[in-house]
């Protein structure tokens, strides 16, 4: 009997099993129908006490829902079957759920949760060889928050990363998906061509796959497209097709962002009143989805539409909100990677060791990733050298460099007090303050730039309301050793300002001379300091083929390993007086290898980090 009724429960699992992998199958071409079978799933696996079909059912369940337009709901099924899959230890479950979830995350705009559970995927998915498309496609939607941070250089080489992966597992979906995405990279980099070439393959996967949502998408890629070449008639006819299929599928989210690009098309074409509809229909639709992203871009194209009225009142208004949330987007897309940091940390604080070792990796990732390095520099300044050193996984020194409004090359060297986990997070908090007051602010003078920043390290480490706190006092020594060079190249002059980073200017006929930098780390606390901080800025007049270095304090402070003496700062000075920088690429292989030399191999005392560039 008993054997009998273990057939039968072993039957209805199987049932339960089919039933799930018939929902996820159909997930694209028939979403209805995929939520349907999910409810049947659960329903089942309910009554026969099956856990693990309850939890493939949920998720499901949730992924109907995000396919739909719909991620509150999504989310709380998903968040219902990772809870079954821990509870269960079945760690596919976990890592695709990670995955699913963090997606929605990304719908919401809640982008501090989507990059800790696209960080938590990852740690599982890279685990398992046949989840490599799972594992690229979080690598790709990483990728996507890059590009949200205007970081292109390292959108494009998560989601080319990303295709590679798709194509050696013929993952035609995931392909679709990078290929759409980086045509928009390339749209967003004014680089048409290559824009078009992806596009146009991503179409052509699209249509291979027969799956019409993916279709429209690539289709309303194609008008923004045409759009941006100012070809806003042929942009038109684009969006109409791809308005007629997610009509016909029902899919409201693609129809939402169909109608706010026909918004913007419209104006371009002088039809303020067809405009004025798509937005009707926009926010129509918005209700049902909850399309968070595209929220912030709607106050830029109720400007445009207020100012074709004549009302520019309005317009100014809607121009100020624009730039409100745009501000505000991008405060969050910086901030969610230190959340990511500080989980990390945590982790290892309460002695998580295996778990937060596979983190630190991650977070060594997500530090690489962030932070720039050879690639950036050598783009803002062609002739020029990079090296890091770091001591542990994950380091306090960084660089960062890009240009100024004002057409200016800046190039910043910095070392965080401390080192490994520490010293990482405040130079991860630095690096985005930096990016926020350059780029976003359009501050580009070294001594305002270094009088901001520790303005802003202040606000953020000393709250108010944690004034007297036992942990803020711990780390009231703690702070920023920086140096900030802005060029101006036409102009023949250097700006330069610097917090115990010094600058070294190397003129061919006078050599190496070095400009002292301020002593008051940027970001340390000091109760005497009443009034606000301000560095200044000197100004160096500069010729061409002139070298600029800045190094952090590795390299002097190196012990060697036969008597645990350090280099020391007058043994970096006469290496520089004795190797001048004719060709850069050699003199950084002899310091390199004056340093290997002297340390005998003895482990490294403290990160190392120099740049140098070639006006």
């Amino acid at each position: 009997m008993s054997e009998i009724l273990s057939a039968d429960i072993q039957r209805q699992r199987e049932a339960v099993d089919e039933l799930n992998q018939r929902a996820y199958e159909e997930r694209y071409n028939n979403t209805a129908l995929t939520l349907q079978l999910g409810l049947r799933a659960l329903e089942k696996a309910k009554a026969i006490r099956y856990p693990l079909g309850q939890a493939w059912a949920l998720r499901n369940i949730g992924i109907a829902y995000a396919i739909s337009g719909r991620p509150d709901a999504a989310q709380a099924y998903m968040q219902e079957a990772i809870a079954l899959f821990e509870r269960l230890e079945e760690l596919r479950g976990i890592g695709l759920s990670y995955a699913n979830l963090a997606t929605i995350y990304q719908q919401l705009a809640k982008l501090d949760k989507a990059i800790e559970f696209y960080s938590r995927a990852i740690r599982y998915l890279q685990l398992i060889p046949d989840l490599a498309p799972f594992y690229a496609q979080s690598l790709a939607n990483l990728g996507s928050l890059f590009a949200e941070l205007e970081q292109y250089d390292l959108a494009l080489d998560y989601h080319q990363r990303a295709l590679e992966i798709h194509k050696q597992n013929n993952n035609l979906r995931g392909m679709f998906f990078s290929l759409l995405t980086l045509g928009a990279l390339y749209i967003e980099l004014k680089d048409y061509a290559k824009a078009e070439r992806y596009l146009t393959e991503s179409l052509d996967t699209a249509t291979e796959l027969g799956e019409e949502d993916l279709v429209a998408r690539a289709l309303l890629a194609q008008s923004q497209l045409l759009h941006a070449q100012g070809l806003s008639e042929e942009a038109m006819a684009k969006l109409k097709q791809a308005e007629q299929i997610s009509t016909a599928i029902q899919n409201a989210s693609i129809l939402a962002n169909v109608y706010l690009n026909m918004a913007d098309v419209q104006l371009a074409l002088g039809l303020v009143e067809k405009a004025e509809e798509n937005i009707a229909q926009y926010e129509s639709l918005s209700k049902q989805v909850k399309e968070g992203m595209n929220e912030y871009f709607l106050p830029q194209i109720l400007a445009k539409i207020a100012e074709a009225k004549g009302d520019y009142e309005a317009a100014y208004k809607h121009y100020k909100n624009y730039t409100a949330r745009y501000t505000a987007m991008h405060r969050t897309a910086t901030r969610n990677m230190l959340a990511s940091v500080d989980r990390i940390i945590r982790e290892e604080i309460l002695g998580m060791k295996k778990e937060a070792q596979a983190d630190l990796v991650v977070a060594s990732r997500i530090q690489e990733a962030l932070l720039h390095g050879r690639a950036e520099l050598q783009q803002v300044f062609p002739e020029s050298v990079y090296w890091s050193a770091p001591r542990s996984l994950v380091s306090g020194d960084f660089l960062w460099t890009g240009k100024g409004k004002d057409g200016s090359q800046i190039f910043i060297v910095a070392d965080a007090s401390g080192a490994g986990v520490s010293a990482a997070m405040l130079s991860t908090i630095a690096h985005t303050l930096l990016y926020e007051i350059i780029t976003m602010r359009g501050v580009t003078d070294p001594g305002k730039i270094l009088s901001q920043l520790h303005k802003s390290l202040l606000d953020l480490l000393y709250p108010p309301a944690k004034a007297t706190s036992a942990e803020l006092e711990a780390i009231q020594s703690e702070g920023l050793q920086i140096g900030i060079c802005t060029v101006y190249a036409a102009a023949g002059e250097v700006h330069y300002a610097g917090a115990k980073i010094p600058l070294w200017v190397y003129n061919p006929l006078l050599g190496w001379e070095q400009l002292t930098p301020d002593k008051r780390l940027v970001g340390q606390k000091i109760e005497s300091e009443k009034s606000p901080r301000l560095y200044t800025s000197t100004i160096i007049p500069v010729e061409k083929r002139w070298t600029l270095l800045f190094m952090t304090d590795g390299w002097e402070r190196q012990v060697r390993a036969s008597d645990g003496k350090r280099y020391g700062g007058s043994a970096v000075r006469d290496f520089l007086a004795k190797h001048p920088p004719q060709d850069l690429s050699d003199w950084l292989l002899t310091l390199q290898q004056e340093f290997d030399q002297w340390r005998e191999g003895a482990a490294l005392t403290d990160d190392v980090l120099l740049a140098a560039v070639r006006i």
